[in-house]
């Protein structure tokens, strides 16, 4: 299936407006690189026009098409509107938008669009923006939570503790990202974003004590809208037959869809303070990540000792 993006979705979250074709506003938008028609305008060239994406006019574009002769502007506009773009976005320089294009947009009922923004300005928001509303999505089990700007999701079957660990952390001063279920997006290759479902933005439940609202309990900043997926930590009854990793030499990972996550495993038993556990794991990671890594350490500095006794 492909993620789409209404055309009204797209005015009312990036605080655009309509010039016109506003009665069109359930056009669909399905792909997140935009296009700026500067050749196809200047050279009537438009073997390469990219007609399923959003067309951007800035003040460049607007100067090529005053540059031609009225025929040629009405031909350039035909094979402009003719392929059926989801819409035309005028950035902020543009002024005095030709008559000639509201006229070819009731034509072919394309919405005329207004950004605020300046033509580089108004093309990065607008790409970051459908980067994420038109890639790939999953749903995930688990607790998503900001801790010491780790974002750390924290996995486990049910009734493991997720939500009482992750309870424990907010009231240490961290951040929740989702409870029980994460809506998980990869907007490429190496960045995994975790964000809540709409219905169960802010809110946990806590058996026992049903949903809570961690904005009016804790304040502002208890909650965020979204996070890199940095770590995993996976919470596992504790089995006495396994062999956990002791020293953390084996790097655990796990993908999702295309990139792998590192991936903490901590056995759950009574008398282990979990949240504890996650805290440090999340500390832990960001200290890798700055090149500082105890269990290389160690093994250096035993195997230096044994390359001694043998001399």
């Amino acid at each position: 299936m492909i993620e789409s993006v209404f055309v009204e979705q797209l005015v009312q979250d990036c605080k655009l407006s309509y010039l016109c074709g506003a009665e069109w506003k359930e056009r669909v938008i399905t792909r997140s690189v935009l296009s700026r028609p500067g050749v196809e305008i200047y050279a009537n060239y438009f073997r390469f026009y990219e007609k399923d994406r959003l067309q951007i006019i800035g003040s460049k574009e607007l100067h090529l098409f005053f540059m031609l002769n009225e025929e040629e502007q009405q031909i350039r506009l035909t094979n402009l509107f003719q392929p059926n773009p989801p819409a035309f976005i005028f950035t902020k320089h543009v002024e005095a938008i030709p008559e000639l294009f509201f006229r070819y947009a009731a034509q072919y009922q394309i919405p005329l669009i207004q950004s605020e923004q300046t033509t580089t300005l108004c093309i990065a928001s607008l790409s970051t923006y459908l980067a994420e509303r038109l890639a790939e999505k999953k749903s995930m089990h688990g607790v998503m939570m900001d801790i010491k700007g780790v974002g750390v999701l924290i996995t486990g079957k049910s009734f493991v503790g997720k939500s009482e660990s992750a309870l424990e952390l907010l009231h240490r001063g961290h951040t929740l990202v989702s409870d029980d279920r994460v809506d998980v997006i990869q907007t490429q290759v190496g960045e995994i974003f975790g964000s809540a479902p709409e219905l169960t933005e802010r809110l946990m439940e806590v058996r026992g004590l049903g949903l809570i609202d961690v904005v009016e309990l804790f304040g502002v900043g208890a909650y965020r809208k979204k996070k890199k997926i940095m770590l995993i930590v996976d919470l596992v009854k504790w089995d006495p037959t396994h062999n956990y990793n002791r020293l953390g030499m084996e790097q655990e990972s796990e993908t999702i869809f295309d990139t792998p996550i590192p991936k903490v495993t901590i056995p759950v038993q009574p008398g282990r303070n979990l949240a504890t556990l996650i805290e440090v794991a999340a500390m832990n990671w960001r200290l890798k990540s700055f090149g500082r890594d105890v269990v290389q350490d160690f093994v250096d500095k035993l195997n230096s000792i044994v390359k001694g006794e043998q001399k």
